[in-house]
């Protein structure tokens, strides 16, 4: 059967690809978007330190250090990882 219907052997020209979207336009602007968002993350960890050591003024009870202690990690974490992906991307 070989020799009546020959395999014919297709290919693409190599600038094609399989994709019917083509995305690699969007992969400088993610980055940018990635640590925008990261940034403001990071503010958003800094204004709950902020928050949270208001609340550790104003309502005195024992579990406040514990609470802001939480709140410096937290915020720790969050510029670490911006640090991070800031110096991966």
């Amino acid at each position: 059967m070989r020799l009546i219907f020959p395999k014919k052997e297709v290919t693409m020209p190599p600038d094609q690809t399989n994709l019917v979207f083509d995305f690699s336009f969007l992969v400088p602007y993610f980055r940018y978007v990635v640590l925008l968002l990261l940034v403001f993350y990071a503010i958003f960890a800094l204004i709950i330190v902020r928050q949270v050591d208001l609340m550790g003024k104003t309502l005195i009870t024992p579990i406040s250090p514990v609470v802001t202690a939480a709140a410096i990690i937290h915020a720790g974490f969050a510029i670490g990882l911006l640090i991070l992906v800031f110096g991966v991307l």
